[in-house]
């Protein structure tokens, strides 16, 4: 169920939103829960059973997290790892790997689960996050359950942390204030999505789809797939932050004029910001971050890159497109970083044209 379509729109949505409204609040968390599992079922009901599986697995990781028991902790963090992301592997990647070595007349045909590479991140996240000490572990299951399959956030982010609504997921207000500020931004994402996105990807899959084209319009068709990208997946974000603040939760910023920025560290700071926090925090700071010297900091990079890329597909391009990132980024490191912050004006047109040829990575494969 699309957000752009009518039967979310019509149906879905304002039946959401004005039941969420008329229950008492004690209620509410398992009416969102309950409304997710329909939302998720609708789209994708043979994978039910794993999603609530994986959410049972891992509220028990996080008890075994918050022991003061250090075997177990480590015991816990550890089968959660191995849980996670070897569904994640399994589903997402193995067929990839196996073709890579000549094995893909073994490799699994199962389908991608819906939301699959979101919702892994946001439990892991949950669990880590429990071991370290940084929230405590949720006791309650209908409110860990519906902070992990809130439809808002489920499919296309932003990536949202448990401590992000862990007060709100207690005690949250509606206020018609808020649910104003939240139709306001759910229309602006619709209208990005719709009016926008759209039209600029009928651009691009028109020049994708003819047998030859000038080297102008490949260009015009990049820059569209460019815009088409920004527009669909801003637009999905705003729309979740929207809904969110209609149901009470405060959802952080997905994206912040990232065609603006004047390098490509800047531009990652402010595209797809939740999953950049997110390897930040579980994959770059625990391996050393730039602790220990340029070459420790280089293989860092060069490691969260390569998993951005997979994280993003399964397939070469896609692994190209984040190496093509480490190049750069370590590049502005090291090299070219000072340059950048000085002549800004180059700066700009450097990152657009280097986050285009990116996108042609990314786009084709």
């Amino acid at each position: 169920m699309l957000f752009s379509s009518l039967t979310f729109l019509v149906f879905f949505l304002p039946c959401a939103v004005l039941a969420h409204l008329l229950l008492p609040a004690k209620t509410r968390n398992t009416f969102l829960l309950a409304a997710s599992v329909f939302f998720y079922a609708w789209g994708e009901i043979r994978y039910v059973p794993l999603v609530v599986g994986s959410m049972l697995l891992n509220w028990a990781f996080g008890f075994g997290a918050a022991s003061e028991k250090p075997r177990l902790r480590a015991l816990s963090l550890t089968a959660s790892l191995l849980v996670n992301f070897g569904a994640l592997v399994f589903f997402k990647y193995a067929s990839f790997f196996m073709n890579a070595v000549g094995l893909g007349a073994y490799a699994p045909q199962a389908a991608l689960p819906l939301g699959i590479s979101f919702y892994t991140f946001q439990t892991q996240a949950y669990v880590v996050d429990v071991y370290r000490r940084k929230v405590p572990a949720e006791r309650n299951f209908i409110d860990y359950a519906a902070f992990i399959l809130l439809f808002p956030q489920l499919i296309a982010g932003p990536i949202v942390l448990y401590e992000d609504v862990r007060r709100e997921l207690k005690e949250r207000a509606v206020t018609p204030a808020a649910l104003e500020d939240g139709m306001s931004r759910f229309l602006a994402g619709l209208g990005a999505k719709t009016l926008l996105a759209n039209p600029l990807g009928a651009v691009w899959e028109t020049m994708r789809a003819a047998d030859a084209v000038s080297a102008p319009y490949a260009w015009l068709g990049l820059i569209a797939f460019a815009l088409q990208i920004y527009f669909d997946f801003y637009g999905y974000s705003l729309m979740a932050i929207g809904m969110g603040r209609m149901f009470g939760f405060h959802f952080p910023q997905n994206f912040d004029h990232p065609y603006s920025a004047a390098s490509v560290q800047l531009f990652w700071r402010r595209w797809h910001i939740t999953l950049g926090a997110w390897f930040r925090e579980y994959v770059y700071i625990p391996l050393g971050g730039s602790r220990g010297g340029a070459l420790k900091t280089l293989r860092n990079l060069f490691i969260v890159w390569t998993l951005t890329g997979l994280w993003h597909g399964a397939s070469w391009n896609f692994v190209l497109w984040g190496l093509w990132y480490f190049v750069l980024l370590a590049a502005e490191r090291f090299v070219t970083g000072g340059f950048l912050r000085r002549h800004e004006g180059i700066g700009h047109v450097y990152t657009l044209l280097a986050v285009l040829l990116g996108w042609a990575l990314f786009a084709t494969d």
